[in-house]
């Protein structure tokens, strides 16, 4: 669904008067010259994603992680969805549970090795970069938060509140936030923010990340995450990829970078492998 709405976007051109189509050929000109890389300007995007302004929805993630827990509101959903019919939800979500495990690696893995569009290789970069960084911040987060996941015969409020602060006390598939529900916000927001200019793109990429984030709370008899878990992971996830996709974006329009600027690269050769890193100011 993401790459069908990806696709639209590049049969849509604004045709309004003169000017306007001649704006559209100059900027589909300049972004089929651009050819981008999900290593392009890495470190200046990881770093920013965590410490730049998406730091507020971090951290909002985790306030709401807060009340929603302590409030038995995370309880409630959990109670809810065990109670469902198992057929009809797992018809109904789990569909979402598969796009959510498979989606952030088969959908920019297409886009950027194999469709021989200039625009969706460009766009699987952006997507792999964003799904890259969103899945490795989850993971340090599970990894220090050993968070307990719901059971359908036994959710308590203190079950909810089951946190194992320190270093893989629960490894990493016990955590907080969902990762599902992080790294297809951080795929869907980068599509969207990068082709922001197409409604239709932004709408179906927003739908797309709502009904992953919705099937992990509510699928499986609601075992796989509480409520809350879905609310962090989609405002962590979705700021991330959206601030990604938007230093992308700046580039296919040729917009100024602005302050510094770090760049991180793979290095192959015979004797020695590894990462170069590079700070611009």
């Amino acid at each position: 669904m993401i790459f069908l709405f990806t696709v639209l976007a590049h049969g849509q051109e604004p045709v309004s008067d003169t000017t306007v189509v001649r704006q559209s050929t100059d900027h589909k000109s300049n972004s089929a010259s651009v050819t981008l890389s999900p290593f392009d300007h890495l470190g200046q995007n990881m770093l920013w994603s965590a410490f730049g302004w998406p730091l507020a929805f971090h951290l909002v993630g985790g306030g709401a992680t807060y009340l929603l827990s302590t409030n038995d509101v995370d309880l409630k959903v959990a109670r809810f969805a065990a109670r469902q019919n198992e057929l009809a939800f797992g018809i109904a979500f789990m569909p979402g549970m598969m796009a959510g495990t498979f989606f952030p690696f088969l959908v920019p893995g297409y886009m950027y090795f194999f469709s021989g569009n200039k625009t969706l290789n460009n766009t699987g970069a952006v997507a792999a970069q964003a799904t890259a960084v969103a899945f490795l911040y989850n993971n340090i987060l599970k990894a220090i938060s050993g968070r307990a996941h719901p059971v359908a015969d036994s959710n308590s409020g203190s079950l909810s509140r089951d946190f194992k602060w320190g270093f893989f006390k629960r490894g990493v598939f016990y955590g907080w936030p969902s990762g599902h529900s992080m790294t297809n916000a951080a795929l869907a927001m980068s599509i969207a923010s990068y082709h922001r200019d197409n409604p239709f793109v932004v709408a179906g990429c927003g739908l797309f990340a709502g009904y992953v984030a919705t099937s992990m709370v509510l699928g499986a008899k609601g075992e796989a995450h509480w409520f809350s878990d879905a609310v962090a992971g989609v405002l962590m996830g979705a700021s991330i990829g959206w601030y990604i996709g938007n230093a992308f974006y700046r580039e296919k329009n040729g917009a100024p970078e602005k302050g510094m600027r770090v760049t991180v690269a793979p290095l192959f050769y015979d004797d020695q492998k590894g990462l170069v890193a590079s700070l611009y100011f």
